[in-house]
């Protein structure tokens, strides 16, 4: 799991918690993001498309957190997709 906690705040972060002092390492939001990288890592595995799993994360920080959705949202998803895909093996 670190390692996919540790993609998806250097990858995504879409409320830029990790910037928040000390990071989020020292931070009570650590887990923030893990059932997302899971549910990602999940996908992957069963070929699930990667625009399909970009899409996911943009929906989850546009309707499930109600954040804006900005220009840079999909382009951190998508790196967030292609790390966990480099992570798994699945290239």
């Amino acid at each position: 799991m670190t390692a996919l906690r540790d993609i998806g705040w250097r990858c995504w972060d879409p409320a830029a918690l990790n910037g928040a002092e000390g990071g989020w390492r020292r931070s009570d939001a650590a887990d923030e993001y893990d059932r997302y990288m899971l549910c990602v890592a999940a996908g992957l595995q069963s070929g699930t498309p990667d625009h399909a799993l970009v899409d996911y994360l943009v929906g989850i920080e546009t309707e499930h957190m109600r954040l804006e959705e900005t220009s840079a949202a999909r382009s951190r998803a998508a790196a967030a997709v292609t790390a966990i895909r480099l992570y798994l093996g699945l290239t």
